[in-house]
């Protein structure tokens, strides 16, 4: 919802090497769902899991936050913005059902 909301275009993939070029979206760019998606998957597993499995899971996420920018089709920003809304929704989700994760 939030890309109908916002529409905000994507970075210009002039200047990216060659190598980092991939196939371009065309939705809008914030927030970015990878990060959002990635995050909330995360966040539940750190709430959940030991840490030897949700720091890894963290590092992940982390990954997919970073590739976003890295091949171009976000700013920083909106992964930035995708993050967040994903750790709220995952948090959100606990407090709504508590009782689920006993």
């Amino acid at each position: 919802m939030g890309k109908q909301i916002f529409g905000r275009t994507r970075p210009s993939a002039e200047g990216l090497p060659l190598e980092r070029l991939i196939r371009r979206p065309v939705s809008a760019s914030f927030p970015s769902g990878h990060s959002a998606s990635a995050a909330a998957f995360a966040t539940a597993v750190a709430l959940e899991a030991p840490p030897a499995v949700a720091v890894p899971i963290g590092a992940l996420a982390a990954g997919v936050c970073f590739s976003r920018v890295y091949t171009g089709v976000h700013y920083p920003g909106d992964v930035l913005a995708g993050a967040a809304t994903g750790m709220a929704a995952g948090l959100t989700i606990r407090r709504l059902l508590p009782g689920a994760h006993e």
